[in-house]
């Protein structure tokens, strides 16, 4: 994963979005500095200052503790909806991977990708990719949220899997986003916590 992509927002500040560039990453409003080195996370106040290791989980756990991506989501009168542009793409079909006569899974192939744009608010994920390839749903009726570290797919009803890879915007956080829209709408409708996202939703009841 980018580390623009981890740190999409300031673990120091909160500021958000980060600017990053290659392997480093660095706020525009309070000036902390990280870059990856020989597999290693460097801490830095400003660029220049003595670097300290940090551990990509307290990156994250600081990231969600000045409210991960329901802040800048979040508008002006309370409401939530946030939007980002992405290649769209979805799953034409499946083959079964079996070992030694075990089913073990399935590989999708995924059809060409289209540009669009992704939208979600409290009650919904909406995605427009022109012509046929658009629709809504609710978050209530999505069956899997899965992220790889270029892209998020979400499992829709009827047997339906999309996939987004976003142009200018962090899978990390649409992973967050979607994940904490999916359970609150379980909350809201009574429904349990939400123990699980892949490969399946799944609720504590």
């Amino acid at each position: 994963m980018a580390l623009i992509d981890l740190c999409y927002r300031c673990p120091q500040c909160g500021h958000d979005p980060m600017d990053g560039e290659g392997d480093a990453v660095w706020c525009a409003s309070c000036g902390i500095w990280i870059e990856r080195s020989r597999g290693r996370l460097l801490l830095s106040l400003t660029e220049g200052d003595q670097q300290f290791d940090v551990s990509a989980a307290d990156l994250c756990r600081r990231i969600d503790e000045h409210g991960g991506p329901i802040t800048r989501a979040t508008r002006d009168d309370g409401t939530l909806e946030y939007s980002a542009r992405a290649r769209i793409s979805w799953r034409v079909s499946e083959q079964a991977v079996r070992y030694r006569g075990v089913l073990r899974g399935f590989v999708e192939s995924m059809g060409p990708p289209a540009p669009g744009t992704v939208t979600v608010d409290r009650d919904r994920v909406h995605v427009d990719a022109g012509g046929r390839h658009a629709g809504s749903w609710r978050h209530l009726d999505l069956g899997a949220v899965q992220a790889s570290s270029s892209s998020l797919q979400l499992s829709l009803p009827d047997d339906q899997l999309v996939q987004f890879r976003f142009e200018d915007d962090s899978p990390r956080r649409w992973e967050t986003l979607m994940r904490r829209l999916i359970t609150d709408a379980y909350e809201r409708a009574g429904r349990g916590g939400v123990v699980e996202f892949q490969p399946r939703i799944v609720t504590g009841w």
